[in-house]
This record gives C-alpha cells, sequence and structure tokens, in this order.
C-alpha cells in the first residue's frame, strides 16, 4: 500500500526543476475544426555535390560487374549504354539472373539503367544528400531536377512489383520531357 501511495505522490508531483507554463489555448466548439497546431519548420537543406572519388569508384564497380554478368549468363558482348540497351536489362529480368535478395546487383541494373538515362536526356550523376541521407542521382543542368535511378529495380523487386524496362524509361522521358518544358517556359536555362 505504501509503494502505491509513493508512486501516486511522485506522479503527481511537478517535475523538479520545471518551472515553465504551457500556454493553452482555449477554443470555442466552432474554432476547433480550424485550428492549426504551431509547426516548428526545420528547413533540411539539400545538399548537391559533384560525386566523390569514391562514389565514382563504386558507379564504375557495379557497370563492370553487370556488364560482367551480361557477358557470362546472357552472351551479350556490346553493352553500350544505350537504350538498345533496354532489352539486355529486361532479359536479366525475365530470366530472373539475378535474385531477389541480391539488393546490390539489382541497384548495380539501376546504375546501368542510370547511365542509358543520363547518355539519352544529356544528365550528370551528381551526390545528393537530404535528411534521408546521401544517394547518387541524375540531375538535369543546375535545376532542381533529379531522377533516383540506382534504386529504382531493387525497390520493385523488395516490394514484388512488376519490372518493365521499357516502361520505366518512357514513363521518365515524360517526366524529363516536362520537366525541361517547364525551364524553358519558365526562362530558366
Amino acid at each position: 500500500m505504501r509503494l502505491i501511495i509513493l508512486m501516486v505522490c511522485l506522479l503527481a508531483s511537478p517535475v523538479y526543476g520545471e518551472d515553465k507554463e504551457v500556454a493553452v489555448p482555449v477554443l470555442t466548439p466552432e474554432e476547433l475544426p480550424n485550428y492549426q497546431f504551431e509547426r516548428e519548420l526545420k528547413e533540411n537543406p539539400v545538399i548537391i555535390q559533384d560525386l566523390s572519388v569514391g562514389q565514382q569508384f563504386v558507379l564504375d564497380t557495379q557497370r563492370r560487374e553487370m556488364k560482367d554478368l551480361i557477358t557470362r549468363r546472357l552472351g551479350i558482348l556490346n553493352f553500350r549504354q544505350h537504350i538498345d540497351d533496354l532489352k539486355t536489362i529486361q532479359q536479366l529480368v525475365d530470366r530472373r539472373v539475378i535474385k531477389p535478395r541480391e539488393v546490390r546487383e539489382w541497384q548495380a541494373v539501376g546504375v546501368v539503367f542510370g547511365d542509358i538515362l543520363a547518355n539519352e536526356f544529356d544528365l550528370h550523376w551528381i551526390s545528393y544528400e537530404d535528411n534521408l541521407g546521401l544517394s547518387k542521382a541524375l540531375r538535369w543542368q543546375e535545376t532542381d531536377n533529379y531522377v533516383f535511378p540506382v534504386t529504382m529495380f531493387s525497390r520493385r523487386i523488395q516490394f514484388k512489383q512488376k519490372i518493365d524496362a521499357a516502361a520505366m524509361f518512357e514513363k521518365i522521358r515524360q517526366e524529363v520531357i516536362a520537366f525541361k518544358e517547364y525551364e524553358r517556359r519558365n526562362l530558366r536555362i
């Protein structure tokens, strides 16, 4: 019984050193639906940089590994980072050359897919850091238009989504056309 009384006293007593009063607004029933809670807006700046030497090395390694895999498993010697290579990427998917648990390999597919996007749409690789972490992305000129191809395939595999490389490419093509047109209309280029 003493323990219960002691617990009640401790819980009911004010916290030591707490001398701030919190203003609690009193609202009428009519004001309640429109009440806006105060939010502390924290700007989390995005940091855009050129790829570091280490990041370039990782991309180059993934490209090499993917070309080796394509040569060994599909017998294709000519992989040029061209739109025609979408068929080769689709063969990797359709033949299940890469297992679902091989995330690094799926990300390497994203890298070579990104190289195709970069070549076709005049994009360039950059380092993109935000509150979620550091990523490699493609950027169009010096605008705020980005594509994140590295995880496009691994995420689809993770969530058991169908992969259609040509459809993915076409969707991105439409988005790139739209943001380029937007930038041109607003005279930002």
